[in-house]
């Protein structure tokens, strides 16, 4: 029974976050690139990819940097990309972050409950970073890289974060149906 249970909780773990989805309309106020409080919503129309990470994260590094290049990039076809720091202190270390990712793009101190309650995953799935959100112009979450997901492996990731954007990018604004498809 107890078998039985802990399967079922660990099945619940790796189902979390339906895609697509409305992406709910959080808030933020920036350390870097940015001043006084944003809202996710503010980009509406926009490409907007989120950075869920830690700021002494290697692998989140790797991605902000990738980000960094891409918000260069694509911004001027409407990409936005916005880093949400969960780990704790993390208002100290993000101008660091970001100077050593290049990143410009929007950096904000977000509470892990929070990135949690966006991302759909339950307290008791053990998060890898970074996690990498994709939400099409009209505001709709269309993609999720997690951290061990095998799109994140670092020689295929920026590839594979460049294809979603582009697909996303190409689109007028009007929803595409997209297969729905499980978590990993």
């Amino acid at each position: 029974m107890i078998r039985l249970i802990s399967a079922a909780l660990f099945a619940a773990a790796l189902a979390h976050g339906q895609i697509p989805r409305p992406a709910p309309d959080i808030e933020f106020a920036p350390v870097t690139g940015g001043s006084g409080k944003m809202r996710l919503s503010d980009f509406r129309g926009k490409v907007v990819v989120i950075e869920f990470l830690l700021t002494t994260c290697p692998g989140c590094k790797h991605s902000g940097a990738i980000l960094a290049r891409l918000q260069r990039e694509y911004g001027p076809r409407g990409l936005q990309v916005i880093g949400l720091a969960v780990d704790f202190g993390s208002a100290a270390r993000i101008p660091v972050f970001a100077a050593e990712t290049r990143a410009l793009f929007p950096i904000a101190a977000y509470s892990d409950a929070s990135a949690r309650e966006f991302l759909q995953a339950p307290l008791m799935l053990r998060m890898s970073y970074p996690q990498l959100v994709f939400i099409d112009r009209k505001g709709v979450l269309r993609e999720h890289f997690r951290g061990e997901d095998p799109r994140m492996d670092m020689k295929a990731e920026e590839a594979n974060i460049r294809k979603v954007i582009e697909q996303l990018l190409a689109e007028d604004g009007r929803p595409k149906k997209m297969p729905a498809r499980k978590a990993r």
